[in-house]
């Protein structure tokens, strides 16, 4: 049995500038959180190409960094990327979570659906603790495309829908 993740975000600025804004390496450090209290960003590294491998390191000051990694397998701007996406954390005692992400940005008349689906979890436990960094994610990309389209910060959630499910 596999698990699920499913997240969607309205922005209201075009695909392209969501799609720009979510791969800029420019952006990524603020994208992982850096900027906020106690958090370090201590690797950033993006390279979205088809084949290419994203890292990131980051965690709380003083203490061992969670790591990411994106492996693209696929970068049709602005409607689409999938890669793979490994996450190292402490949380789980240094253990490394695997799964498939897909990301696809929809034109809603002059708006962006962003929907991200992370599938692959073993366990709705591992599914769920992505639920403590995605949502934060998107609420700074609002930020991010607000800034590039001349508007302020969306409100933080705002057009979240979040919908976790289980397939066997």
């Amino acid at each position: 049995m596999s698990y699920e993740l499913r997240l969607e975000r309205l922005f209201d600025a075009s695909p392209e500038v969501v799609f720009d804004a979510f791969v800029d390496p420019a952006a990524q450090e603020q994208l992982h959180g850096s900027g906020q209290d106690g958090w370090v960003v201590s690797r950033c590294e993006t390279d979205v190409r088809v084949g290419g491998t994203s890292v990131y390191a980051m965690g709380m000051e003083g203490q061992e960094p969670d790591v990411e990694i994106r492996v693209f397998s696929e970068v049709d701007r602005p409607h689409r990327l999938v890669f793979h996406h490994s996450m190292t954390s402490t949380e789980w005692d240094g253990r490394t979570v695997e799964s498939e992400m897909t990301i696809t940005f929809e034109d809603q008349g002059g708006k962006t659906l962003l929907t991200m689906v992370q599938t692959g979890f073993e366990t709705e436990e591992l599914r769920d603790d992505f639920l403590h960094g995605w949502p934060a994610y998107l609420d700074t990309l609002g930020t991010v495309v607000g800034s590039r389209v001349g508007v302020g910060p969306e409100e933080p959630g705002q057009g979240n829908v979040l919908k976790a499910r289980h397939d066997t």
